[in-house]
């Protein structure tokens, strides 16, 4: 028995050790709406979704927002415990598009000797109101991932999109979808830049571009050998709509509990009538 709980203790003390260095940090965005104060709450986020979020300072991004009349504006960014925020009111129904960008750095991962320049962005659309929302174009940022399916109204079934490199299609990008049951699906952008993902499991849906060029350079002092760009796009996908099944159901709910009064009712009347 002692073994046993030994063994169990040594391997929840590796995976503590462990999982924070198992997947590599991105910058992902997370939109929060309140109608009370019609306004929507941005944070910027800086580890991995469902995992951890590391501390950052905020001057270390920048975040965008295009209102649904187009209009383009940088937002003021204050630190939130580990993460960045920004506070955008709702001026009208329609697409709100989020961007940031995080200042370039270098990095050496383990166990190699190829130091690469980092550049991270990410990307969020939140619909505000009803109607559909297809906006599959880009908003220009250098590596952007662009959904081709009408994110207001998705749940489950084919995630659809594609990537841009300096608003050019681009072959050969590796693509991440990470799941809200912990669901991993990869695979490589074909020659139109396109990709696709059978999404089973409604909820938060993180998507990952990644691409590495044989560029090299000089950054800050610090030389690097490749550039790698990493870019996210988070879809808050829906629960499928019941609505007909849940009338139904609250109908059937009803007729029983008719039955049952009247029932109960016709037990009290036949008992004094004795």
């Amino acid at each position: 028995m002692k073994k046993v709980l030994f063994s169990f203790f040594f391997l929840l003390v590796c995976f503590c050790f462990f999982v924070p260095t198992v997947s590599a940090h991105e910058l992902y965005l997370d939109v929060e709406e309140f109608s009370d104060s019609e306004e929507l709450r941005v944070d910027v986020k800086w580890g991995h979704i469902r995992d951890y979020v590391s501390e950052a300072s905020h001057e270390d991004y920048e975040l965008f927002v295009r209102y649904p009349n187009g209009e383009e504006e940088q937002l003021e960014l204050e630190a939130a415990g580990v993460n960045a925020r920004a506070y955008v009111p709702i001026i009208e129904e329609g697409d709100y598009i989020f961007w940031a960008e995080r200042v370039l750095g270098t990095y050496t991962p383990e166990d190699e000797d190829t130091t690469q320049l980092s550049s991270h962005m990410a990307k969020i659309v939140h619909h505000v109101g009803n109607g559909s929302s297809q906006v599959d174009s880009p908003i220009g940022l250098e590596l952007e991932l662009v959904p081709t399916i009408d994110v207001a109204d998705f749940s489950t079934g084919s995630l659809e999109g594609y990537v841009v490199l300096d608003n050019e299609e681009v072959a050969e990008v590796h693509v991440t979808a990470y799941g809200p049951e912990h669901e991993v699906l990869e695979q490589t952008t074909d020659q139109d830049g396109r990709f696709s993902f059978d999404i089973e499991s409604s909820g938060e849906w993180l998507v990952k571009a990644n691409l590495i060029l044989e560029e090299d350079g000089e950054i800050d002092g610090e030389e690097y050998d490749v550039t790698s760009h990493t870019s996210t796009l988070l879809l808050d996908t829906k629960e499928e709509q019941q609505t007909s099944a849940n009338i139904g159901s609250l109908f059937i709910m009803l007729v029983i509990g008719l039955l049952s009064g009247s029932a109960a009712t016709l037990f009290v009347v036949a008992k004094r009538s004795k």
